[in-house]
């Protein structure tokens, strides 16, 4: 054994991955500014080449020569057992070589950096050339330190696993050659060895695997990220400078096992590439049928065996130059998960192939698709094969959640990637393994830390610590720009999916009244984006790379932190009309992080010439911090900031008159226990929006002996004269009138006299093609059934006929209209289907698409909802009652998944049940105007105008437009008011804030906004000011109430002024008074 004694054992230098043994020397050494470099004929010209490289960014001069320079530093490189020069300079310095003997290690070399002649003086002795190579990596960190004073140590070192790197081998965008340039000069300094390309997308990998590649390139070639032959050749040079071997990889398919001639055809695209100065092939055979039979397993092997031996007879003969030699094949199998196939078809598989020859490496997920490795999986793959193989390790790939990237800790990144154990960890010692690959991001730039800890552990499996390994990482992906690695460290957690504790801590603290810790998080991510920005126009082009692949995750964070201040400072201010403009900004901010072209993650979709280009949103900080934002945006005004939006408001004629309103999903009524109600005194319950009662129940004693009458807007009144209502009539005024001439007791309750709400109708289950989430919310199927149609679910299926999506009713009822939403993202959508119902899920009845005769829709049929969101309506001639409804798919994009956002049934009608307060010129009403919320701006409108409807019975004094006047461009939208039938213009909307005073228009019964050209203003909300003030009212209105409770028997207006000490509203004007806490509403009388 060559280990020494532990105390002479001691970690001297910082260097990663970490060397396997460290022995301290005596004293420090300093290298002269000329560096003499001394190699065996056996050191290759790249290894030279690189010695230069690594001196000369150490500032010293590189001289080789045969022979040491007096007076000089020397660097020695030499091959074990070559008989060189440095082979037998480190006999006579008697280095232990019993590390160059470990068996079952790679790459094994020794650096020796002491003193000789009071100068310092290296001698790196490598197993081969490739491992002197490699000992370079360490010289050029210890020389990071400087040059000057070094401490004297002698590494001992081998690498834990023979293939070291990553395979570009994920369904995506390839790599530019930029970025694989860059990622060839990154892995060398961590001594990885193996850079195997196979890029789902390259149609000549896979599809037109037998054909050259281009001499130049469409712009499709180029959108799609495909190489030139140029490209190939200048990757290839690349790779023979850095030792990270270009590994081509070729992709029969099904030919590889089916066609007699397909070794033949094989070797021809490798004579093509090898023209080309790749030196090195691989054969994937991935994600294609698996042979089963005994003669197809052969088979399978055989052309294996034959295409290596065709590679040893055409560039391996016996005096084959090193750099005319191809290096042994690598080989993706059929079944490279275990649990791909059963056992016995597995076990006969891999007995075929184990007698293929014994320098091919062959490559394992383990027992799934995203295992991580371990050794008991590849103890099943050495038991059933007969030899070691290698891991092609998911890790840290994302082409199933193009969404996402993984930019922390390696054990967090298995928590984020969903696919991944959350628990798993690497083991200390992996046995039986080859090599570890990882196939990484489609970012490769960002890969980079993650690349960094593969690194670290393929090399040596024992010292990997995971948060060292982490935090080491960004040194070496940035380490000429301090300031950029401190800012991207400190943004990783947060560019993830979950983000960092730190944030949950402060929102937290936020929510219990202490806003510092969350503003001060918020600066600090904002400094640090600012950084991470500046990278867009670095003259560093790995700087620029990173930023182009960041981007849409950068920007996406930066957008959450502005609109997180933008939301903050709006809770600041002091008035709802203070804080408007930034609310709106933050608004904005917050409605685009959904929609944004800038946080687009796109990526390249299928195999060879199937490819398509996807887009998703980019996602970072969801668990936390996105979702805080609702609540930022939620509470930014405050309560009720545009007034209270009670949706059930009950009045009397008289304080001395007590009512009570009941209002739930299913019904409102009064209650009323033998009140006295004067002449012309009354009890009226108002609702916020007026709506169509399913049914109405009323005694006829009560119709015989009170004026019951009902009104849509307070001014056109309806006398009940039974229970039966005008046809399609609305109500949203109830009031009971004692019309006689002396005081008569009224008694309401429930018994006599109710009105029952309209009925959405609600959906308890939905079933799918498949419940395999391919995207969509983590909702699952559910989302199609969640009412909300921003929330989608797809199927990781592709489109075929009939495919059905059917929802359960919670009960059955009749259905009128059903409206099938669903995005086109990527081209997911629905080109064509139909709408059936059914009441018992056995016979169907189909609906027709909405305005026209066809049971099938087709992409004519849809409407744009949103961006990327569209629907399309389907309606019932004549109600039928179901408790089934499914969508049928008739004209399935083959190559696509279906994402479905909602199906709604009975949305249309429920939506006819009530009367719009906010209308356009088509009468669609414009709801979100008037929710008391202010979040949602004025976008689908037909025509150029609005019209707000003014209540009578509840007559504002005024009414403040809140609009984004900053946005808006052209001519001012105008104001215009209706009264008495005529049109009277008003001053333009002005302000972000515009407020119409309605005390000389008593009788106004619409406010219209017009406006011209394609643009629609950005209205969020009309509100109705009920006192003279232009702000919100409710306080005012509350100090008034918590007065006339103070002083009993005064009747207050809404000005404050007294009108009376009696209690009494008796003989007042038309209004609404304030007596004893109650606002009480005094009607004209006819």
């Amino acid at each position: 054994m060559f280990f020494a004694p532990s105390q002479l054992w001691a970690k001297v230098y910082d260097i990663y991955p970490q060397p396997q043994q460290e022995q301290s020397g005596q004293g420090v050494v300093s290298f002269t500014s000329s560096v003499t470099v001394v190699c065996d004929a056996a050191v290759d010209a790249a290894t030279r080449e690189r010695a230069k490289q690594v001196l000369q960014e150490a500032k010293l001069e590189a001289v080789l020569a045969e022979a040491p320079r007096q007076g000089h530093s020397t660097l020695y490189l030499g091959v074990a057992g070559s008989d060189g020069v440095v082979d037998r300079y480190a006999q006579q310095l008697q280095l232990k070589r019993d590390v160059l003997k470990r068996t079952g290690k790679y790459d094994r070399h020794i650096v020796h950096l002491h003193a000789q002649e009071g100068k310092a003086e290296v001698v790196i002795l490598g197993e081969h050339s490739d491992a002197t190579f490699y000992g370079l990596a360490s010289l050029e960190q210890i020389l990071e330190r400087g040059t000057q004073q070094l401490p004297a140590v002698t590494l001992f070192d081998y690498a834990d696993q023979q293939s070291r790197g990553l395979v570009e081998g994920y369904y995506g965008y390839p790599y530019s050659l930029a970025v694989k340039k860059s990622l060839m000069r990154f892995m060398m300094r961590l001594k990885m060895n193996t850079y195997m390309y196979g890029a789902k997308s390259d149609m000549y990998h896979s599809a037109k695997w037998e054909s050259p590649y281009p001499k130049s390139l469409t712009k499709t070639d180029i959108e799609y990220g495909r190489m030139s032959q140029d490209m190939v050749k200048d990757l290839a040079k690349s790779s023979q400078a850095t030792k990270v071997n270009f590994i081509w990889a070729i992709h029969p398919g099904n030919d590889f096992v089916s066609q007699p001639s397909v070794v033949t055809r094989i070797m021809k695209k490798f004579a093509s590439m090898y023209d080309l100065g790749v030196r090195q092939f691989a054969i994937f055979v991935d994600d294609v049928g698996v042979p089963k039979s005994d003669a197809d397993c052969k088979t399978n092997a055989d052309h294996l065996t034959a295409v290596q031996k065709a590679i040893d007879e055409k560039w391996n003969k016996p005096g084959s130059a090193p750099e005319a030699r191809v290096r042994p094949l690598h080989f993706v199998p059929q079944v490279y998960t275990l649990s791909w196939v059963g056992q016995a078809d597995r076990k006969r598989f891999f007995k075929a192939l184990s007698a293929v020859p014994s320098d091919i490496t062959i490559y394992t997920t383990g027992w799934g698709v995203w295992t991580v490795p371990n050794s008991n999986d590849l103890a099943t793959m050495n038991t059933e094969l007969g030899r070691p193989v290698a891991w092609w390790w998911n890790y840290p790939c994302n082409d199933n959640a193009d969404e996402q990237i993984y930019t922390s800790d390696m054990y967090t990144n298995f928590m984020e990637m969903r696919a991944v154990d959350n628990n798993a960890r690497l083991p200390k010692a992996l046995q039986n393994g080859l090599g570890v690959v990882s196939n990484p991001m489609q970012q490769g730039m960002v890969s980079r830390i993650a690349l960094f800890s593969v690194a670290d552990y393929a090399w040596n499996n024992a010292a990997f610590n995971n948060m060292t390994s982490w935090k080491k990482a960004f040194k070496y992906a940035f380490p000429e720009n301090t300031a950029l690695r401190e800012a991207y460290q400190a943004l990783a957690p947060y560019l993830r999916w979950n983000d960092h504790e730190d944030m949950a801590k402060a929102v937290q603290q936020y929510k219990n009244g202490n806003r510092a810790a969350f503003e001060k998080l918020l600066t600090h991510l904002q400094q640090n984006i600012e950084v991470v920005a500046q990278c867009k126009t670095s003259v560093n082009e790995e700087e620029q790379l990173l930023y182009a692949e960041i981007a849409p995750w950068l920007l996406k964070l930066q957008t959450m932190v502005e609109a997180a201040q933008q939301f903050v400072h709006t809770q600041k201010q002091s008035s709802v009309n203070d804080g408007w403009e930034s609310f709106v900004q933050a608004t904005k901010a917050y409605a685009s992080l959904e929609t944004d072209k800038r946080f687009d993650a796109a990526a390249l979709e299928g195999l060879g010439n199937g490819v398509s280009v996807s887009h998703r949103q980019a996602n970072c900080s969801h668990k936390v911090f996105f979702p805080f934002l609702g609540v930022l945006q939620n509470t930014a005004l405050g309560a009720q900031p545009f007034g209270d939006k009670s949706p059930f408001v009950v009045q009397t004629s008289s304080s001395n008159v007590t009512a009570k309103g009941h209002l739930d999903a299913q019904r409102a009524y009064l209650v009323v226990n033998h009140q006295e109600l004067q002449p012309k005194g009354y009890i009226a319950m108002s609702f916020a929006t007026a709506f169509r009662p399913s049914a109405l129940q009323v005694d006829e004693a009560l119709l015989k002996q009170w004026s019951v009458q009902v009104s849509e807007d307070g001014v056109n009144w309806t006398r009940l004269q039974s229970a039966i209502l005008p046809k399609e009539m609305f109500v949203k005024h109830v009031a009971f009138y004692n019309t006689s001439d002396s005081p008569q007791a009224l008694q309401l309750g429930e018994q006599n006299f109710s009105l029952k709400l309209p009925q959405p109708t609600t959906l308890k289950e939905v079933s799918v093609p498949t419940e395999v989430l391919g995207d969509g919310s983590n909702k699952g199927k559910a989302a199609i059934i969640d009412g909300d149609i921003h929330t989608f679910f797809a199927g990781r299926q592709n489109q075929a006929y009939g495919d059905t999506y059917m929802v359960t009713l919670t009960k059955a009822e009749e259905v009128q209209d059903v409206r099938v939403c669903f995005k086109a993202t990527n081209g997911d959508e629905l080109k064509g289907g139909k709408v059936e119902v059914s009441a018992d899920g056995k016979k169907w009845q189909s609906l027709v698409v909405k305005g026209t005769s066809s049971i099938q829709s087709n992409v004519s049929h849809r409407q744009k909802l949103d961006e990327d969101l569209f629907a399309v309506d389907f309606v019932t001639k004549t109600p039928i009652t179901a408790k089934y409804v499914r969508l049928v798919v008739t004209q399935p994009l083959t190559n696509k998944w279906l994402r479905l956002s909602e199906i709604l049934v009975n949305t249309q009608h429920y939506a006819q049940q009530f009367a719009p307060t906010v209308v356009d010129n088509q009468q669609n009403g414009q709801p979100q105007l008037v929710d008391g919320q202010g979040r949602t701006p004025l976008k689908n409108v037909s025509g150029k105008q609005v019209s707000y409807k003014i209540d009578n019975f509840f007559r504002p004094k005024s009414l403040s437009i809140y609009w984004d006047a900053a946005s808006w461009e052209g001519a001012t939208p105008q104001l215009s008011i209706v009264e008495n039938g005529n049109t009277i213009a008003l001053a333009p909307l002005s302000g972000s804030v515009t407020q119409v005073d309605l005390a000389n228009h008593p009788k106004a019964t619409q406010l219209v906004v017009q406006w011209e050209g394609k643009n629609v203003p950005q209205i969020y909300q009309i509100q109705a000011v009920v006192d003279d003030h232009a702000i919100t009212t409710l306080t005012s209105l509350r100090k008034l109430v918590q007065q006339s409770q103070m002083r009993q028997g005064k009747v207050y207006d809404l000005q404050g002024r007294v009108r009376r000490t009696d209690g009494s509203t008796l003989g007042l004007p038309a209004g609404i008074y304030i007596v004893n806490g109650q606002r009480i509403q005094v009607l004209e009388q006819n």
